[in-house]
């Protein structure tokens, strides 16, 4: 046990194989889980708001093409990893590997806030540049969707919620900036955001590597509703008179809304959290923000443009809390999953973005008729989403995701996954409450009250009454009779 505590902090390349009284991560709270993944956010956000990178000088070709450059230059990156993930295993195992690819976003962002986005008209350098730079920022997403992938439900919600917040904060404090500071300070942000995640790795068990014997299928289905929301965002600007720019504010602001509105959510749904109640208010926010597309005129277009990525923003949330689900309770391998999943995101929303230049190029959008079957169109898409997600009966499972066997095509139970099937089978007999259950899996797992009130957000006297409650619906009296009763074949 001494040699997998030991392995487990320094980010060993391997699980233990029983869950149960397996190596505990800190009790403290680590705000550099969502500190780090807010700076990615920001640099996200910052590079693609004219006013900051680089200024409001900017001239609207080149800016045009730098973004064009990125949303390229990630694109051509997670192929490339989906392609490479199975030689590559654990992204968080190949350090030099990110600190190179890291360094060269740091850099390529330096080059073009300072140099080639101001002081040059070369549209092949800027496009090649800016395809570079976009590199690190590919790795950094599917490294922080591993780490995500390691956390409870609980601690994934909230700190991804936090690091919403934490995005608008640093992007707010660049735009108080001056130049060059803001260039500066914004292309720092990878690298930064790159060492809080290392630290992250350390503080957290190690991603389960993959199984030789198994095959993993991809969640086509996921991946359909992803690319449906994207091509919706992606036109949702089409009538901003400043598209330019405040398209990307719009971004970083419902980002930082969507942060606070899920704080409240986890702070009123204590007893149950489910991705799922994200899905509730994504619906109603999209559909208002296409019923107001024929009413789109002057500075109402904003407010549809604003609505429409808050939705989206609540709508990838949601997405990416199910793919760390799947690859949490399945022992799935994240690289390849976040890789596709950001591939199946961007392609459609680059292709809504073109769509959108187009439209304001032809002025298109000012005829009532295009208005109005631009929003039939985009009702007709949601309404497919929404048939997608309801055909999959197991909404918050697998997504047909988990690993089945070479040989036979047939599911074979991960020990995480037996585990937490276990608890629901408990909860089922002994009528635990959704919390009572987290708790009692977690005390069953070995971890103290302090844990415990650090991992779900908890006060002491509030894991205290669970402990109390469950302890007395199952039976039992100790942390060991507790292990036991997980450790049994139903």
């Amino acid at each position: 046990m001494a040699g997998e505590k030991e392995s487990a902090q320094q980010g060993g390349r391997g699980r233990s194989g029983a869950l149960l009284g397996a190596p505990l991560e800190p009790a403290a709270s680590i705000p550099l889980r969502f500190l780090g993944m807010g700076l990615f956010i920001a640099w996200l956000s910052c590079t693609h708001i004219s006013l900051i990178f680089p200024g409001p000088d900017a001239d609207l070709a080149m800016r045009n093409n730098f973004d064009l450059g990125m949303r390229l230059g990630d694109l051509t990156t997670f192929v490339v990893l989906a392609l490479a993930a199975r030689r590559l295993g654990v992204l968080s195992d190949h350090p030099r590997l990110l600190w190179l690819a890291v360094g060269l976003c740091t850099a390529g962002s330096l080059a073009e806030g300072l140099w080639i986005l101001p002081a040059t008209s070369s549209q092949p350098l800027n496009l090649a540049v800016s395809a570079l730079t976009a590199v690190g920022g590919a790795f950094l997403f599917c490294l922080w969707g591993q780490i995500y992938s390691c956390m409870g439900k609980t601690q994934a919600i909230t700190y991804g919620a936090l690091s919403c917040v934490a995005a608008l904060a640093a992007s707010a404090l660049v735009y108080t900036m001056r130049e060059p500071f803001a260039i500066v300070a914004t292309s720092a942000f990878p690298l930064l955001s790159l060492g809080c995640a290392l630290a992250s790795v350390r503080q957290l068990p190690p991603e389960h590597p993959a199984d030789a014997r198994q095959r993993y299928p991809l969640p086509w289905k996921l991946f359909a509703i992803m690319a449906l929301g994207g091509l919706i965002s992606g036109v949702s600007g089409s009538f901003m008179p400043t598209v330019a720019y405040m398209g990307s504010i719009h971004r970083i602001t419902a980002t930082g809304l969507f942060g606070v509105l899920t704080l409240g959510l986890v702070a009123v749904s204590r007893k149950r959290q489910d991705a799922r109640m994200l899905a509730v208010i994504t619906v109603p926010i999209a559909l208002a923000s296409l019923l107001l597309i024929p009413f789109a005129e002057g500075w109402f277009a904003y407010a549809v443009s604003f609505l429409a990525k808050l939705a989206f923003i609540f709508f990838t949330f949601l997405m990416l809390l199910i793919m760390t689900r799947i690859v949490h309770r399945f022992s799935v391998p994240s690289l390849r999953l976040f890789a596709l999943t950001r591939f199946f995101t961007e392609l459609p929303l680059l292709a809504g973005v073109l769509a959108q230049r187009w439209l304001m190029g032809s002025g298109l959008v000012s005829d009532m008729t295009v208005r109005v079957a631009m929003c039939l169109g985009g009702i007709v898409l949601l309404l497919i989403c929404i048939l997608i997600w309801k055909s999959e009966k197991s909404v918050n499972d697998d997504w047909g995701a988990a690993g089945v066997t070479i040989e036979g095509s047939v599911h074979t139970p991960t020990e995480a996954e037996r585990i937490e099937r276990r608890a629901d089978e408990l909860g089922r007999r002994f009528d635990l409450t959704r919390r009572e259950q987290e708790i009692m899996l977690l005390v069953a797992q070995g971890k103290t009250r302090a844990q415990i009130e650090a991992e779900l957000f908890l006060s002491e006297n509030t894991v205290k009454t669970h402990i109390r409650h469950g302890y007395a619906k199952m039976g039992i009296h100790s942390k060991e009779e507790a292990r036991a009763l997980f450790n049994e074949t139903s």
